[in-house]
């Protein structure tokens, strides 16, 4: 489709914001796109994707009377699916999330650091501990792993940002102390720095 120009944009925002269903169909074609692959990127599941673009377009058209958009509409769209990301992320945040992705990280591992049976015993011991962690400190402990910075968290979970950071030192330190514990002879900082560097 082709691009609207920031004036046509205001003109179709406005026409939706007093009911026009043809002006929000003509902003859902435009951005639809792009939104999509966003959203593909971070959740690698085309159903969930376009589930979750829906969803925003839903929720731009409930609240299109109210609706406020600062600077353009791709930037406002675009937070709106980020936080609908994290938020979903965070209720996701099982032990069967943290073992898909230790199972990526540790195949980094394996040929340098350890074996395939200790990757596999490192795993199960990993996702023990995150599993009785209380559910703040679970959840973000996951989302950090997956790269969303500590703002995003706070916002995500409406908590403060130096809660977001004391839990996830909490959840390090007690990971570190049980690893030390029950891996004595690991070589724990390199290990750490292989499952907290970024894909």
């Amino acid at each position: 489709m082709q691009a609207i120009s920031k004036i046509g944009e205001k003109t179709l925002i406005e026409s939706m914001r007093n009911d026009n269903a043809a002006a929000f169909e003509q902003l859902f074609e435009f951005h639809w796109e792009e939104l999509y692959k966003r959203a593909y990127y971070r959740l690698r599941n085309r159903e969930l994707a376009e589930d979750m673009v829906q969803d925003v377009f839903a929720d731009l058209w409930t609240q299109r009377r109210g609706l406020h958009v600062q600077h353009d509409l791709a930037n406002y769209l675009g937070a709106m699916l980020k936080y609908k990301i994290i938020y979903w992320a965070s209720q996701q945040a099982r032990e069967e999330e943290l073992q898909i992705h230790l199972f990526h990280q540790m195949e980094k591992v394996e040929d340098t650091i350890l074996g395939v049976m200790e990757v596999t015993a490192l795993q199960q011991t990993i996702a023990e501990v995150v599993s009785a962690f209380p559910e703040n400190m679970r959840k973000i402990f996951l989302l950090r792993m997956q790269d969303y910075s500590v703002a995003e968290i706070a916002e995500a979970l409406q908590l403060a940002d130096q809660t977001v950071r004391n839990n996830h030192t909490e959840a390090l330190r007690r990971l570190k102390g049980k690893l030390t514990e029950t891996y004595p002879d690991l070589p724990l900082y390199a290990l750490l720095a292989v499952l907290f560097t970024k894909s």
